[in-house]
Parts: C-alpha cells; structure tokens; sequence
C-alpha cells in the first residue's frame, strides 16, 4: 500500500507523554494524519519522501497570543513601555483598520507564521472574516473569535450590536472552534464581562483575554473594580479550564492560586513583556502549581516578529537569572512550545506532539545547518539553537506548506507589497 508521504533519516522529538525522541527514524503521513512513527527499515512506498538528512522532527509550533494583522504597524512605536504604545498605536489602528487592511496585515503574519514552523495561532483582532479566509487558504490552523470592548472599535460596533453580531458568527463557527474575545478588564465593565460570559457558556466557547499585563494594569482595574484582574474574571464568570490568560505577568500569590484551581492556561509572551518593559512572569511557580503554561508572539507591533523559537530561548533566560539555570527547563520549554500549546486551545487530541494518529502538523529543521551542529541533545538544540531560518519543511493536516525552505501556499512577495502599500496610510495617520 502507498502512503501519501514518509519523512526519513530523522531525528523525532516527539514531546509524547514520555518525551521520547527517536534516532533514524521515519513518520509517514496518510490522509493528513500521522499513521505511522519508526525506526524500523526500510521506510513504506509513499508518494512522496522527504529525506530528512539527520535533520529534526517535531510538532509544529502553537502560538497562543498574537494579533496577526498588527504586522502592518510592525516597527513604528519602539522603545516605549506599553502605555506609550498603545497611545501611538491605537490612533494608527482607527484611521487605518478595514477589512482590507486587516487582509493584508494578515496576509503577511501568516507568511511569517508558516515560514517560521508555527503552524497553530490563537489570535485576536478586530475584523476576523478576511483573517479565516486568508488562513484557510494558506493552510494555517487559525483560532480566534469576536473581540469584545466597551467602546465601539476599530469596526465601529458598539457593544450592543457586538453581542448579536458575536452570537451570529459564534454559532456559524463549528463547535470545537469558538472562542469570545474580552480584550481585558480594563476596557470592559463587569456588566459587559458578564455578558460575555454567558454568551461563551450558551455557544460552548472557549476564552482568550488579556490579564495582569504590566503594574498599570493592576492599578487601573483596582480602581475601577477593586480587585484583580483575575478577580474580576473569576467573579465574571470567565476564569476556568478553557480560558487563556494573555500575559498574566503581574500575578499575586492568590492570583496563582485561583488560576492553578481553575484550570486556566497562561500565554507567556516574554518577548513582547521584555521589549516594554512590562516585567518578567513567574513562570516557575505556574509550572509547579501546574498551570498550563504556553507560549505567545504577542503582535508584530510590540515584539516586532511572530517567532516562537525566540519566545523559547527568553522564556528561559529570564528565569534563570532570577531563579538559577534551568529554572525552567528544556523539556518544559519545548512543550510550551508545542503540546502545551495545543491544551491551551483544546487541540491536543488533534496536535503538538508527533504520534500516531494525530494530525500530520510537523515542522522538519534542516540536517545539515552548521547553526544545528552538532547535536548532543535534540530537546536542547530546539529550545536553544534553531530559528526560524532552519526550517525546511512544514506541513499542517499533512499538507505541505513550506517545501524546502519555499512556502508555496502563499504568494510571500504579494503579502509583502500589500503591507508595504499601507505604510504611506499609516505614517500619515501618526504624523
């Protein structure tokens, strides 16, 4: 029997329950899903074969937090902390945002995304059609739902007509795929939280917010609800086991407390906490409460890049300044990165690890990459030598997307021009 493809002469990180990794071994790809993973010769006939060359296998990465269009406002508020970004961005983002614009934002994060082996995205933006249909065609495993402000945003709805509008698309999205988006609970009421929360519970959805960003956050939702962000969301009724907290850097102990007892999953975004300024989470304590710690690129606009493998390497140095080496180690980073991920969405039946039965999301790192030489320890030189320039191939639901190192379900120099096409818009909406 032929199968549709078989990737051989790899090293598989498999980030299975055991985290085992297999030397000169082969996965074979059938109908989209992994239906095979051994090091047992010789490899089946398939369709096509990928010689790995020694090189890496593992599941492709899962971003849990990003704004994918923020790409087109990449660069153009550095070196400021997070208040004086949103007070440059937010203007840009009212005179610029369309469904066009977000199109082609999109467009670019999801090259980006792909080229660089992440294959799973948990975003949140304003105007998310142009979004799922960019993602569909490109290959990309897109989750993101309706965002949710008091104020009428950047498509103009004001929170009334966003409820009806949100119910609609919610229940129009298949079940396993909906998610509401509270963008946080500074910018909403406890009202509006609640509504929010029902309308999650009535369509089965899944919640993305962001909490406990930086210390100004704290303060301003103390003042306005006398508690704590993660308070606030509890009392909501939005704090539980499908809930991923964007962020979460400035938790108290009792924050932790009730994330851990509720199953709630964490985004670490340490690039973009790092870049401004906002502080360094307490990952090691979440861990050991075990709280389900994945990882986010955050937008473009903040961290400047949609890269996880960067998002692995900070969020370990940071740690081990504060807490000594391997504060949080190798093995954990790379589930973060990946099977962690997948929990936090709710896809890890069907992604984040390379085992059989699983749907074929792998990313192949190149063999023979002096960056990747030599190879003492697989786990350890994906969490702290490979980039996004050494992926080879990626494929998502056993489509192959990136083939040697060409991502061919996106036309990259149209998403590029059509982000450019947007700069002159942009400079003059903040000049």
């Amino acid at each position: 029997m032929t199968v549709d493809l078989a990737i051989t002469n790899a090293i598989v990180v498999t980030v299975d329950t055991d985290s085992t990794i297999l030397r000169n071994a082969t996965v074979v790809v059938d109908g989209g899903a992994i239906t095979a993973v051994t090091t047992a010769p010789p490899p089946p006939a398939a369709k096509r074969t990928i010689d790995a060359v020694g090189g890496i296998v593992l599941p492709g990465l899962v971003n849990t937090h990003a704004h994918l269009a923020m790409t087109m406002f990449r660069g153009l508020a550095d070196d400021m902390d997070l208040a004086s970004f949103l007070a440059r961005l937010l203007p840009a983002e009212g005179h610029v945002l369309s469904a066009e614009t977000v199109a082609a934002g999109a467009t670019l994060g999801i090259a980006e995304c792909l080229r660089g082996g992440i294959t799973s995205v948990l975003d949140m933006y304003f105007f998310p059609e142009p979004t799922d249909e960019v993602a569909r065609r490109a290959g990309l495993r897109l989750h993101h739902g309706p965002v949710f402000v008091e104020f009428p945003g950047a498509d103009g709805r004001r929170f009334d007509d966003r409820m009806t509008w949100a119910a609609e698309r919610l229940a129009a999205t298949e079940p396993g795929r909906r998610w509401v988006c509270p963008h946080s609970t500074y910018l909403l009421d406890e009202h509006q939280l609640g509504r929010v929360a029902d309308l999650a519970a009535e369509v089965g959805a899944r919640v993305h917010v962001h909490a406990a960003e930086t210390a100004t956050e704290l303060r301003q939702v103390d003042e306005r609800h006398r508690r704590s962000p993660v308070e606030v969301l509890r009392d909501a009724g939005l704090l539980g086991p499908t809930t991923v907290l964007a962020h979460a850097v400035h938790l108290s102990d009792e924050d932790m407390g009730l994330v851990a007892a509720t199953g709630a999953a964490v985004a670490h975004c340490p690039a973009s906490n790092h870049k401004l300024a906002s502080g360094v989470a307490r990952i090691p304590e979440l861990l050991a409460m075990g709280v389900p710690v994945a990882l986010g690129t955050d937008g473009a606009a903040s961290a400047n890049d949609l890269d996880l493998w960067m998002a692995m390497r900070l969020a370990s140095y940071a740690q081990s300044v504060r807490h000594g080496a391997g504060a949080v180690p190798v093995d954990a980073l790379v589930r973060m990165a990946t099977i962690d991920g997948a929990r936090a969405l709710g896809i890890a039946h069907l992604v984040g690890s390379v085992e059989v039965g699983k749907r074929a999301d792998l990313v192949v790192l190149d063999g023979r990459a002096p960056s990747l030489t030599p190879n003492y320890d697989p786990a350890s030189t994906v969490a702290y030598a490979a980039g996004r320039g050494d992926v080879r191939w990626v494929l998502v639901d056993g489509r192959v997307v990136v083939d040697d190192g060409v991502l061919t379900s996106m036309d990259v120099a149209e998403a590029v021009a059509g982000v450019a096409r947007l700069r002159p818009r942009i400079e003059a909406a903040v000049s």
